[in-house]
């Protein structure tokens, strides 16, 4: 028991010692090194609970066992060395992206059997204070053993399930498109606006796809809707706008009669990305700028354009990413928005964050017909189905999937198209939106 006492000791003071060493002189590593510490002292804790389950099976399967077990220790370990020798945003796409879903992945799928295993460590330990203290030795040590074993086999069969779920996700879930669909019923809607066709697609977040051929299908099964018009409602990029530069050609391939309008997310502005300088983070905005008039699409920054059609006009107004959480940007500009627009208009209002809608948009003085936003992604997990819903995306957001209605004002949230930090989605699918105004 000493022995063991004292490597365990021996490994906390050597992962404190290199810890230090990173944070102090290697701050690129902070991030790797502790996301290493975390996943090492995690399999650490589970595989002493199942070591002795594992000691039972034959040679050749307990090793392959131990292999499979701590392989993404190895991954983690192969990542560290990768990034000695070429910074991460350098990699190829698909092995950085699912380097990091890999990790992300395993994490999450141990957190549960650690608790499990905790509850069980704790359970026996009060036990065996008992057992100390009373003379029913034998019966209570039956009872310890059963209940820590049942502890210990729920958490790895619920980490198991939740593995599985996180890995079909991102094989499977992240480009499984769907098309939602909704007819608004707008108030005093004017005849040649009947039957408009609107399309909405949302935080592409073009840093997270690994390839080009499900941007390819998603443009196809978009222009195939036939819109009026396609609405972008923000975060193109994760971090840098070079993420976008690969998928140029496919966007350009979006078709709309009246155009293609777009707005700009948190993510958009480049605040997330580490710059050696002010100038580099203005270049870097500067070249988002550029690729957007480069795709012929229309940039709304607090500002708005009028559709002129046979009998009527239709007001596209989009403000900058305006939200209500000040982690994120407050740029947005309503008034400066809407400057000009007559009242008897029907507006459509492109703004990226959902929250935006009640503290602005319900009670400012011009109605606003429809508002589109995104952002939340809908969690990209949860369970959707005709009779209930439910993501932890409800918990941050009241407004975060779908459509809403208030005052004869709409509000629409798309789940998004594109995936940030875990590139998959469990539930909730990436989202192509067509309205249709009756």
């Amino acid at each position: 028991m000493l022995k063991k006492l004292g490597y365990t000791l021996l490994t906390i003071l050597t992962l404190v010692f290199v810890g230090f060493i990173v944070f102090r002189y290697y701050p690129a590593f902070r991030m790797p090194y502790l996301f290493t510490t975390i996943l090492v002292i995690l399999h650490f804790y589970v595989w002493s609970a199942i070591k002795p389950q594992s000691n039972k099976l034959s040679s050749l399967l307990h090793i392959l066992f131990g292999a499979i077990f701590w392989l993404p220790v190895l991954i983690l370990f192969a990542g560290g060395i990768g990034l000695v020798l070429q910074p991460m945003e350098l990699w190829p796409p698909f092995l950085r992206i699912y380097f990091i879903g890999i990790i992300f992945t395993f994490i999450v799928s141990l957190i549960l059997p650690v608790v499990f295993i905790f509850f069980a460590d704790v359970i026996r330990f009060l036990q065996a204070t008992k057992l100390f203290l009373s003379n029913k030795k034998k019966r209570n040590a039956k009872n310890a053993i059963s209940r820590k074993k049942f502890l210990v086999n729920t958490g790895l069969a619920m980490g198991g399930v939740l593995l599985g779920s996180m890995g079909f996700g991102m094989l499977h879930g992240t480009y499984h498109f769907k098309i939602f669909r909704e007819k608004l019923k707008i108030k005093n809607l004017p005849i040649g606006l009947t039957d408009f066709r609107i399309v909405q697609i949302s935080d592409f977040h073009l840093g997270t796809w690994a390839s080009k051929e499900p941007l390819i299908r998603a443009v196809e099964q978009i222009n195939a809707l036939k819109p009026d018009v396609v609405f972008f409602t923000g975060d193109l990029v994760n971090n840098i706008t070079k993420e976008a530069f690969p998928f140029f050609d496919e966007l350009r391939e979006l078709k709309a009669k009246y155009g293609i309008y777009s707005i700009l997310g948190n993510h958009d502005y480049g605040k997330y990305h580490h710059w050696e300088n002010e100038e580099e983070e203005l270049e870097n905005f500067d070249q988002l700028i550029e690729f957007y008039n480069n795709l012929d699409w229309k940039l709304l920054r607090n500002e708005h354009i009028v559709i002129h059609l046979e009998d009527s006009d239709l007001v596209i107004a989009g403000v900058e990413n305006w939200s209500s959480n000040p982690r994120f940007p407050r740029l947005g500009d309503l008034d400066k928005a809407l400057l000009g627009v007559p009242d008897n208009t029907i507006k459509l209002l492109l703004s990226h964050d959902p929250t935006h809608w009640e503290a602005e948009v319900l009670e400012h003085n011009q109605h606003i017909d429809l508002t589109l936003s995104g952002h939340t992604h809908g969690f990209q997990v949860g369970i959707e189905t005709p009779y209930f819903r439910w993501s932890p995306a409800q918990y941050l957001y009241k407004h975060w999937a779908g459509l809403y209605a208030q005052h004869d004002q709409y509000l629409y949230v798309n789940r998004g198209i594109g995936a940030i930090g875990f590139p998959g989605r469990i539930g909730i699918r990436p989202e192509i939106t067509l309205i249709e105004l009756v």
